[in-house]
């Protein structure tokens, strides 16, 4: 019996026409089964196999799959034996380029080879290009800048997971030098540079190009700023613009998906996603859109410092960014893989293994270790609380630790636990916050909407008419101690002529201090989220400047400005006036003082106020735990925070510790 079946690739129907014995194949159930995952359809005496450019050779092989499988043998026309041979020597092509691409990101360049010629090629580019250099030896402060730059402009796709603040901007730059200096003749060539990212790292893209050429960029913002019609930003978007660097707002991107698709046809650009974990949800729509507009792109770049912050399933959506139509090839695993991967956390399973190795070519990881920073002093103040904070806190303390040792792992009190340790710790800070509704104190992005609206007075205690009236009238009664010692810290700081950053969770505490530190003639500045970006951006720039006096304090709020701005030029001291439970948010704050680009001598302070006897202490004791447990995880190369609660909305950690230390104190 002739089993033979002929596969023929139609190109102008873009379909696979299988011709040859189909009547044993359609007498083959199981065989037709296995084909409608392929979504074949009958035409006379053929069966049509429909496929995309980028979905060709996949469905090839899988049908190649089932005819083995089924006992059939395959025969190619001429036709589609050139595209099968052309396909096998560009897999053949890619493997090797592959294999360069891995050896540049391991350092593993022989100085005999022409990776190295190309990389003093690259070099010497970006002397006569850059205004700045980019660190590469182990006595420079970051040596892998150049590398990552040369691994970056040789993949022309790639990812780089570098820590914050070890340049990643600078490393684009420098990438972007040199193919721009390409000539237009080369496939490789781009004139321009669309960023999409949030907005507050439109500055600092902006500021970082002029640092990098030495001149302004010609530059368009979308920010999704709704006074602005379609019509302009369409405009904006035409290849008849004179700009060279465009900054795409994330939630921009849907909107605008088919003018910058219209306009990547038209321009030679590389396409960069800052803050890329914003787009790893492979099913959401800002990452699908950033998947389509990659397949119009040049060159494709990816930058997070956190590349899976729940999982290896991840990084699934940010290949299909960088390689649209080989990213399968390359992960070869599917999604549901990876999320069993993260599920186990073995870092012993064979296929985490695998799986590293496959990505590893494509992506350059710059670790903590490898900055070469200069040392932090961290300083623990206590404070004892005056007798009237001393007093509500004490009272309170004393209610909620009844009522979490009678249930403090039930889930329907979950929300309510969550809600009392709010409560407790604006006591520790500043009994006046218990005044306004949860909130009204916190950052948008911080507040749970599932506590209720009208939670203002905590009812436990509001038939206390005598705990009532010293919350009430605390403001008009007493200062928190936590602002005096603020305040002591900051006039030692700005005597020596130097700037601080003050962290809050807290909105009120903010403006509360901002206006204590005003009536004791000290200036500063508010970075939270009702500050308009204009204003941020104006702030940012004068307290970075070490010359400008107008002001020598800013009070931030992590959950606003903790990513995508650099602090460090003008500032090094960071005073904590509390902190909750989210260590991604703390360690982030942190480094917007402590970044490449500090002098070897710089000494970087950080300044923890804690309230005596408090759940300030138990944040402090439980935070350091898990900042210890995720700096070794942010040095590996695939960090899986997954390993690391820090949702900030499980609670039963801090009550535990609350209980305990409660216990040991009474």
């Amino acid at each position: 019996m002739n089993n033979s079946i002929t596969i023929h690739a139609d190109s102008e129907k873009s379909c696979f026409v299988l011709t040859g014995n189909i009547v044993d194949v359609l007498k083959n159930r199981r065989f037709i089964f296995s084909l409608k995952r392929l979504n074949f359809f009958k035409e006379d005496k053929k069966i049509l196999i429909p496929y995309e450019e980028k979905t060709q050779i996949r469905i090839l092989k899988e049908l190649q799959e089932f005819l083995v499988k089924f006992n059939f043998s395959e025969q190619f026309t001429e036709e589609t034996k050139k595209d099968v041979a052309s396909f096998h020597r560009e897999q053949k092509t890619f493997k090797e380029f592959s294999e360069q691409a891995r050896k540049i990101r391991d350092n593993e360049i022989n100085k005999d080879s022409k990776l190295f010629k190309n990389l003093i090629e690259f070099e010497e580019v970006l002397k006569k290009r850059l205004s700045r250099q980019l660190y590469k030896n182990k006595e420079d402060d970051n040596p892998y800048q150049l590398l990552a730059a040369y691994h970056m402009a040789f993949s022309q796709n790639s990812c780089n997971f570098a820590v914050p603040g070890a340049g990643k901007t600078s490393i684009v730059y420098g990438a972007y030098a040199y193919l721009k200096n390409l000539s237009e003749n080369d496939l490789r060539h781009v004139d321009k540079i669309l960023v999409i990212g949030p907005i507050s790292s439109f500055a600092p893209w902006e500021n970082e190009y002029e640092k990098c050429f030495g001149k302004k960029v010609n530059v368009q913002r979308l920010s999704g700023d709704s006074t602005i019609s379609r019509d302009q930003k369409e405009q904006h978007l035409y290849s008849g613009s004179p700009v060279e660097l465009t900054l795409v707002w994330h939630g921009s991107v849907e909107g605008l998906q088919q003018e910058i698709v219209d306009f990547l046809k038209k321009n030679k650009t590389m396409v960069v996603v800052d803050e890329a974990h914003r787009i790893k949800n492979h099913e959401g729509r800002w990452g699908k859109s950033a998947v389509e507009i990659a397949k119009e792109a040049k060159s494709r770049v990816v930058l997070t410092g956190t590349p899976v912050p729940n999982g290896y399933e991840d990084l699934y959506n940010l290949y299909q960014f960088i390689y649209p139509y080989k990213f399968k090839d390359i992960l070869r695993f599917h999604h549901g893989n990876l999320v069993d991967m993260t599920k186990t956390c073995d870092f012993d399973d064979e296929r985490v293994k695998q799986f590293t190795k496959n990505i590893s070519p494509y992506f350059i990881r710059i670790k903590k270790k490898d900055l070469n920073l200069p040392l932090v002093k961290n300083k623990i103040i206590f404070v004892d609380m005056d007798e009237y904070q001393r007093e509500i806190y004490d009272f309170i303390e004393t209610k909620y630790i009844s009522s979490f040792q009678q249930n403090s792992f039930a889930t329907v009190k979950d929300v309510l636990n969550k809600a009392k340790l709010i409560r407790l710790r604006q006591t520790a800070t500043n009994p006046a916050l218990l005044k306004k509704p949860i909130q009204e104190t916190l950052s948008k992005d911080d507040y749970d909407s599932r506590i209720a609206l009208s939670d203002q007075i905590p009812e436990e205690f509001q038939d206390d008419s005598e705990i009532l009236s010293k919350i009430y009238d605390y403001a008009e009664n007493a200062t928190p101690q936590k602002f005096k010692t603020v305040k002591e810290i900051v006039e030692k700081i700005i005597t020596e002529k130097g700037k601080v950053i003050i962290w809050t969770i807290f909105i009120q505490n903010a403006k509360g201090l901002q206006q204590y530190l005003f009536d004791n003639d000290i200036k500063s500045k508010l970075l939270i989220g009702e500050v308009e970006q204009t204003e941020r951006e104006i702030i940012i720039k004068k307290f970075n400047n070490p010359e400008n006096q107008d002001f020598q304090v800013v009070i931030a709020n992590p959950f606003s400005v903790a990513e995508s701005i650099s602090l460090h030029k003008g500032c090094h001291n960071a005073i904590y006036m509390e902190r909750d439970y989210n260590c991604s948010n703390f360690l982030q704050s942190k480094d917007r003082i402590h970044r490449v680009g500090l002098l070897k001598n710089q000494e970087t302070n950080y300044y923890y106020i804690l309230s005596k006897d408090s759940v300030d202490e138990d944040i402090h004791k439980l935070l350091n735990i898990k900042v210890e447990r995720m700096e070794k995880i942010i040095d590996e190369d695939i960090p899986l925070f997954a390993r690391i609660n820090d949702k900030g909305t499980d609670e039963t950690d801090i009550i535990k510790s609350l209980l305990e230390s409660y216990a040991k104190r009474t």
